[in-house]
């Protein structure tokens, strides 16, 4: 998939971290792709098509033509295209969920739904007849829009903030003094907001972290890439790893390719990883 990425305008830099779109040719052979947990959830949109062409390989079942996706914090499952397409994603902040859709993120952790069912008719509708992945963008700007002055969960984005810049493993105890809150009142008020709790957060971020080690440092060892996000020796890092990849930090990088740029910023994570 040739993938290309866009900022959202200013305004939902606080909701959307980023879109992106990318043209799927069956010809480049590379049509398998592994979803893997990355700390936020999304939507994705085929445009163009009259149906899914996104299937799940397990159950072989074809995937809603536009969905909303949850955070994923078990084993990743893979999805390939029966045809090309063309798919426009959007990558939402951890915090956004609750806010644009008005459920608890919980409700679509490790799933999805149809974007029918949480997108307004009209919304879907002018996506589904747009005639360019700009034009389709323009729709979901607009639409969120409405959302962006909405600033109700101030601890959790703080949290999230100060999870994303350390590679340590959650402290609840400390990040609930430190927004004045109680521990179980913040435990139940992160997973509600984010999908999943604060600690689940934190090993999904170092695990994302190692990931950028790993696409960008090609001298670097396992091993290193293992101490430099903190996991306390290859073989725990390589636990950790087979849990949110299902393979080896050894084979997955002999087996996977990253779509995403180098230069791409470490603090947005990697959610779709293409199989060779």
């Amino acid at each position: 998939m040739n993938v290309k990425y866009c900022l959202p305008q200013k305004e939902l830099r606080s909701i959307v971290s980023r879109f992106w779109h990318g043209e799927v040719d069956l010809k480049e052979g590379k049509g398998l792709y592994r979803i893997i947990a990355s700390g936020n959830t999304g939507i994705i949109i085929q445009l163009f098509q009259n149906q899914s062409v996104l299937y799940n390989k397990e159950n072989q079942k074809a995937l809603p033509k536009s969905f909303i996706y949850g955070q994923k914090s078990d084993s990743p499952c893979l999805n390939y295209f029966a045809h090309k397409a063309t798919v426009l994603g959007v990558d939402l902040h951890p915090t956004a969920f609750k806010k644009i859709f008005g459920l608890h993120a919980t409700e679509l952790t490790n799933t999805l739904a149809d974007a029918e069912d949480l997108l307004p008719s009209e919304v879907c509708r002018q996506l589904y007849e747009s005639t360019s992945t700009q034009e389709a963008i323009k729709i979901l700007e607009n639409h969120f829009l409405r959302y962006a002055i909405t600033s109700s969960n101030q601890e959790i984005e703080y949290s999230i903030q100060k999870l994303n810049k350390t590679c340590e493993l959650a402290n609840t105890t400390s990040l609930a003094e430190e927004v004045n809150m109680s521990r179980r009142s913040f435990q139940r008020k992160f997973k509600e907001v984010v999908g999943i709790d604060a600690y689940t957060y934190s090993r999904i971020m170092r695990f994302q972290k190692a990931l950028h080690f790993m696409q960008n440092s090609e001298a670097t060892s396992l091993t290193q890439v293992a101490y430099k996000v903190g996991y306390a020796d290859q073989s725990h890092f390589g636990r950790e790893f087979r849990v949110f990849v299902g393979d080896s930090p050894k084979a997955f990088l002999q087996n996977s390719y990253f779509m995403d740029t180098p230069q791409i910023d470490i603090s947005i994570p990697f959610r779709i990883i293409g199989l060779e």
